[in-house]
């Protein structure tokens, strides 16, 4: 495996751990919601149990949004194959600038590798529309400052 296609899948890794385990916590706290739920009993103060019951729909109305939202980036970081090699900024290339190296997949932030740090973003954050469709040589301005796209991989 070449020294690139090793960093890229090492990224790729970092950001599957991260999601199943941003997935994960959110199933723990549905199920947690659901447990409270179940063990709710009725008490004298019945408005009190009603407002309880709400507040736990709402907040499982809301993590159920969460867990659909993670499963669909998790859908979208399984369409990326970190082997292949890119010509210009879409999902799977590795960009590497003057100001640093992004790896266009989901957005986790930074991840250091071998004392080297790489930003984990996605093609909708503000910077990965910025570098979007770009090829190696192209520059790009994000917050006023000039990005010169030295590689893709």
């Amino acid at each position: 495996m070449k020294p690139i296609n090793k960093i890229k899948h090492q990224l790729h890794q970092a950001c599957q751990q991260n999601i199943q385990s941003r997935i994960a916590v959110i199933q723990q706290k549905l199920e947690a919601i659901q447990e409270s739920k179940n063990n709710e009993t009725k008490s004298s103060a019945g408005d009190k149990y009603e407002t309880g019951r709400a507040m736990m729909h709402i907040e499982a109305d809301n993590g159920r949004r969460q867990l659909a939202e993670a499963k669909n980036v998790r859908n979208k970081l399984r369409q990326i194959k970190p082997e292949k090699v890119y010509t210009q900024v879409e999902p799977g290339s590795l960009v590497l600038t003057d100001k640093g190296k992004y790896y266009i997949s989901i957005g986790i932030g930074k991840v250091k590798l071998k004392d080297t740090l790489y930003y984990c973003i996605s093609e909708d954050a503000p910077i990965g529309k910025v570098l979007n469709r770009k090829k190696a040589g192209d520059e790009a301005i994000f917050n006023g400052n000039k990005i010169l796209i030295k590689e893709i991989q």
